[in-house]
């Protein structure tokens, strides 16, 4: 049985604006429009969106310096049921946000190396990250980051003296134990911090953190505190925190789990609902609850199945199952 990559040819019905939509792939057999992001950013207008298939080669590092949607297919794809019909991810070596790239969103993507953001109104949503995010304001003061729903190894931390201003970090794993934090910023940096996991420990400034499942320390730099769940004492009494949670007890646990879904709450988890808005604490409660592998906000394909030949009399049968996000 043949199996195609479907899952960008079906997507441009999604957009509504006058934006154009581009396939990527470095495989040259596919015959989509760029091999390259460097090929692809230096012909594409602003705000045009980019879809890169997974590949088993890496895209390599790119620099962004126009608003561009970048969207993979998402990652840890052979681990959980009915994500794509091809289990490969789109990879990135470094990934930097210079000038000009303002507005830029990035999907889907697994991203092995670093990433620098050094605009404001840059999203990153639902991506593996295998290296540090650094905010970067030593140039000019930066506003608005949205870093939600992804599954991090390392950590987030800033950098330059600037303002860094309106940070939200929502419903994402991060971990760093190879290191020191999960997320560590200097006291020009503010925002909020909220429906995480956060399995290394905390220091900022500034920020309200509410909803988030901590195993590290905090900081409690002129931090506000609201409905978290830390393993010792690491959150203030008051405001509903919970102090010294058994963790085995909040999360389903790896065995029979796929990487990302052994994060999920466990039946009568003390995280059930826990939350400041009613919502479960955790990167799976909130109003943008995570999701398993990554996967886009764009239909997917995850099952073709159709036979290796055909006839122009007969044709062929062709059986898709595809998912909304």
């Amino acid at each position: 049985m043949k199996k195609i990559t479907l899952l960008l040819a079906i997507c441009a019905f999604v957009l509504t604006t006058q934006a154009k939509v581009w396939r990527v792939n470095n495989n040259a057999t596919m015959n989509a429009n760029f091999t390259s992001f460097v090929a692809a950013q230096s012909t594409v207008s602003a705000n045009d969106t980019l879809y890169f298939e997974g590949s088993t080669v890496s895209y390599g590092d790119i620099i962004v310096t126009k608003p561009l949607t970048v969207i993979g297919p998402g990652y840890f794809l052979n681990e959980n049921p009915q994500t794509q019909s091809t289990a490969i991810s789109a990879k990135f070596g470094k990934v930097i946000y210079n000038s000009g790239s303002t507005g830029s969103v990035i999907t889907g993507v697994n991203i092995q190396s670093s990433m620098t953001i050094s605009e404001s109104n840059i999203s990153v949503i639902k991506c593996l990250l295998n290296g540090t995010i650094t905010l970067n304001s030593s140039l000019s003061s930066i506003v608005s980051i949205f870093i939600f729903s992804n599954y991090m190894t390392t950590g987030i931390t800033s950098s330059g003296s600037n303002s860094i201003s309106s940070v939200l970090i929502c419903n994402n794993h991060i971990s760093n134990k190879d290191c020191c934090n999960s997320i560590v910023f200097d006291t020009n940096v503010s925002g909020e911090i909220k429906n995480n996991i956060l399995d290394w420990n905390i220091d900022v400034s500034n920020f309200k953190m509410s909803n988030n499942i901590v195993s590290g320390s905090v900081s409690r730099n002129n931090n506000t505190f609201y409905n978290n769940i830390g393993k010792g004492t690491q959150f203030p009494t008051g405001n509903y925190n919970q102090q010294n949670v058994i963790m085995t007890d909040v999360f389903v646990g790896a065995t029979g789990n796929s990487t990302d879904g052994q994060w999920q709450l466990k039946e009568y988890s003390p995280a059930l609902g826990a939350g400041n808005d009613g919502t479960d604490c955790g990167m799976f409660g909130g109003s943008s609850p995570y999701v398993l592998s990554g996967l886009p906000s764009i239909p997917a394909i995850y099952e073709i199945t159709m036979p290796a030949t055909g006839d122009n009399i007969n044709g062929i049968d062709v059986t898709i199952k595809a998912k909304t996000h």
